[in-house]
């Protein structure tokens, strides 16, 4: 596989069309941000400034690919400028979920993987123009979060097993996101009069990617793992909106690495929910005194 550098910006543009019944389109930002350790959500949540995202282009192909790079310590999702645009008679969300290793569905319309444990549920984003922050899935149990990873070839202790510490492969340091477009039916004041009309039909040949160029400066960095960190939770509302049937799911695939002069983190990134339950019952137990 041929890889270059296509730019750096400080956002992923999505932009992809799915559906057979109706064509919908779907077009969204997406950005990254240090993240905080606090049980106030809205201040974990809080950043200034946004990662910076290396694009990487497949010269034989022209598929594309991204790198986020971060401090080490939890990691934020901004959504952004999310528009859908489908049948005039419903309102469109779009689902969110975050994993860290690669989730494979039955069917198009199931929200939860077959092969992975997810920690937490999926998020419905509905369409506008301001930003919306994550740093976990809904019902989750722990934040998002990156480290360094470790020498390749290193082989983690007993201990260090317990605690989620994976050895460094190729697929170290990957996150996806899934996208799944819902919908439901508007409520109607006045009779809408539907006309005909000729609609393409089907998914192609493929999702079109957008993104946008950027600088070529390319920042220092090392190789990262992304896991579970400290334990957190965030405030989430049942949605009425269901799966809009004829649509595919898309799975964003995404590389984290840590810059070259960031300071270590003490927080543990577990590659699985037990080491991260670990981990915070550890932190929760001291020795009382003599």
């Amino acid at each position: 596989m041929s890889l270059k550098l296509f730019g750096v910006t400080n956002s992923i543009k999505l932009a992809y069309t799915t559906g057979y019944e109706d064509n919908t389109s779907v077009s969204v930002g997406i950005s990254f941000g240090e993240g905080q350790y606090s049980l106030n959500e809205k201040e974990r949540k809080k950043f200034s400034k946004k990662y910076p995202v290396e694009t990487f282009k497949n010269e034989d192909t022209g598929d594309t690919g991204y790198r986020v790079v971060a401090n080490e310590g939890p990691i934020v999702v901004q959504i952004e400028n999310l528009k859908i645009d489908g049948n005039e008679n419903y309102d469109y969300g779009l689902a969110f979920s975050l994993d860290r290793e690669e989730p494979k569905y039955y069917q198009e319309k199931d929200t939860r993987p077959y092969n992975i444990e997810r920690d937490g549920g999926t998020w419905l984003i509905k369409p506008d123009p301001k930003s919306q922050r994550f740093d976990q899935n809904p019902s989750a149990d722990y934040q998002w979060c990156v480290k360094r990873a470790k020498d390749i070839g290193y082989k983690p202790t007993e201990e260090e097993e317990e605690l989620g510490m994976e050895e460094t492969t190729d697929n170290t340091g990957l996150m996806y996101l899934t996208f799944m477009v819902f919908k439901k039916e508007k409520v109607q004041e006045q009779p809408v009069y539907r006309g005909g009309g000729g609609v393409s039909r089907g998914f192609g040949d493929g999702v079109s990617r957008g993104f946008g160029g950027g600088s070529d400066t390319q920042p220092d960095s090392v190789a990262a793992r992304f896991g579970y960190g400290n334990s957190v939770s965030s405030a989430s509302v049942k949605s009425d909106y269901t799966f809009a049937e004829g649509t595919e799911k898309y799975i964003l695939p995404i590389r984290t690495r840590i810059f070259k002069d960031s300071k270590e983190s003490d927080i543990n990134c577990s590659q699985h929910i037990k080491g991260a339950s670990l981990n915070m019952i550890r932190k929760q137990t001291v020795p009382v005194p003599f």
